[in-house]
């Protein structure tokens, strides 16, 4: 009993030696470190304005590039991919066309290559779920030195004080969840993520069809402004070329002249900003389709567009987007997938985990402290229960925060179903009400018209002059230009509105 107490006093104030020397060791690298990493303001600011004025280091970023290169080098999907969204060529003036826009963004839109992407790694972490509940298999190996000093001891064995030996044993394991609760949900939770994924992917495509469809036809209302604006700006200098000679005849006054000068700069002014908002619709088209776009050509629009709104209800248009409106099914599958996880973690925070595991291991000692080397084997089998009992992780309840987490997900299902309702409403009425006010401006473009050949005969009869018909003809144009762009607004309201319900414009 007296030979035990000096044991554990010694082990006591070994202890306590070792362990100020570790705080000692510890409180030194941990002021170090602070000081090395803690840069003092002024520092900070002039790192901040070295970065702004020169950038990055050089030698930096070409490392960076060099190993860019290399890695794109050897790996073969990022040179087919590398490969692929290089090839940006078209032929140089040429318009492209509807479809052939839609093929290309589908074939090279970044957004929907993500998409995909997502797909990919969602059926990865599947068939990871799928292994958490498989067996584990470890093969270990350890090779120690061990030195051993025998300090005091009331058994003869240990008299030999310092012994110093080697050690190798090879631990073979096998294990094989039992009941793990947490494990199978986290497999149903995969199988709902990769639902979801695929969702997502005909969300991109029906997005991006969408996005392609609708600049195409913004780009064709700038196209058509542009031609008409030129083309009345045209007619106006016609005019001004006539009121000059008036003007020199003593027949109008210079007012006049001025007038139409002031109308020529402002359709001049108007022209020039449709040419720049064009740019940047074929800039985005660009963008999208991975493709130098020069131009859009009008091509054939998809029939049965005119009257949609008189055939389709809202209440229709809302029936058909809750069933097949991706973004919709979406935020539905994001509500199952929160459950599930609210119940995988009541089962990581309160259900029992049986585990059942083999175990061998093989160890080969040069010598021990006994004085003798040796060799065993061992073969261990059983089962393994572990039961959670209160904060078994260290970590609180998880489940507190997925019941929070499911909550936000039905109230965030909750208001993309009512945008989406409220959209289509808007975007019904929207077609209406272009339905009819197209309807009025080709009533005024046949107005128009008449009045432009009733001039010309007049003209031809001698009792008209060529600058009243060039103003009528202007105004003409006008109303075309006008009748057009209704046209135009209309099909994008019901591209808006065949996307809302969760039609694909591309195959349409």
């Amino acid at each position: 009993m007296l030979l035990k107490k000096h044991i554990m006093k010694d082990v006591f104030k070994r202890g306590h030696v070792l362990k100020r020397n570790l705080w000692s060791s510890t409180a030194f690298i941990f002021l170090f470190l602070t000081a090395c990493s803690n840069p003092t303001v002024e520092e900070s600011r002039l790192r901040l304005d070295e970065l702004i004025e020169n950038g990055i280091d050089s030698e930096e970023r070409t490392k960076i590039e060099e190993r860019f290169n290399r890695t794109n080098g050897r790996d073969k999907n990022a040179i087919d991919i590398l490969a692929n969204y290089a090839d940006d060529t078209a032929p140089d003036g040429k318009r492209s066309d509807l479809d052939t826009l839609l093929n290309r963004s589908l074939s090279r839109n970044s957004d929907i290559a993500r998409a995909a992407q997502r797909l990919d790694r969602s059926d990865a972490k599947r068939l990871n779920a799928i292994y958490g509940y498989l067996p584990q298999v470890t093969l270990t190996v350890n090779s120690n030195k061990i030195k051993q000093e025998v300090i005091q001891s009331d058994n003869d064995v240990f008299e030999e004080g310092i012994a110093n030996y080697g050690s190798e044993d090879i631990t073979f394991e096998v294990s094989q969840p039992i009941i793990d609760m947490s494990r199978i949900f986290g497999i149903r939770i995969a199988k709902t993520v990769r639902t979801n994924a695929e969702v997502d992917y005909i969300a991109t495509v029906q997005a991006v069809m969408y996005d392609v469809f609708d600049t195409y036809i913004q780009a064709l209302q700038a196209d058509n402004a542009v031609n008409s604006l030129r083309r009345r700006e045209s007619l106006l200098n016609q005019q001004a070329q006539a009121e000059r000679d008036r003007t020199s005849e003593g027949l109008t006054r210079q007012n006049a002249l001025r007038g139409i000068e002031i109308e020529r700069s402002d359709l001049g002014i108007q022209a020039s900003r449709s040419e720049l908002e064009r740019a940047r619709l074929l800039s985005k088209l660009s963008l999208m389709t991975g493709s130098k776009v020069a131009g859009v050509s009008r091509t054939a629009i998809p029939t049965g567009v005119a009257g949609t709104e008189r055939r389709i209800s809202v209440e229709q248009a809302t029936e058909q987007a809750m069933e097949r409106n991706p973004i919709v099914l979406r935020s539905l599958i994001s509500v199952t997938e929160a459950e599930l996880r609210n119940k995988q973690a009541r089962a990581v925070d309160f259900s029992p985990v049986l585990v059942a595991f083999a175990r061998i291991v093989d160890e080969d000692r040069e010598d021990s402290r006994f004085g003798g080397g040796s060799v065993t084997s061992d073969t261990i089998t059983g089962v393994r229960l572990v039961v959670p009992i209160f904060n078994a992780r260290g970590e609180g309840y998880q489940n507190i925060e997925t019941r929070v987490d499911f909550k936000d997900a039905l109230i965030q299902y909750l208001n993309q179903r009512r945008q989406v309702e409220t959209d289509i409403a808007a975007t019904h009425q929207r077609m209406r009400n272009l339905a009819a006010a197209s309807g009025r401006a080709q009533s005024a473009v046949r107005s128009n018209q008449a009045l432009v050949n009733q001039e010309l005969s007049l003209q031809e009869a001698g009792d008209s002059q060529a600058y009243l018909v060039a103003a009528l003809q202007s105004r003409a144009l006008g109303a075309q230009a006008q009748s057009a762009e209704l046209q135009l607004e209309y099909i994008r309201a019901w591209a808006r509105f065949a996307y809302l319900t969760g039609q694909n414009i591309g195959k349409r």
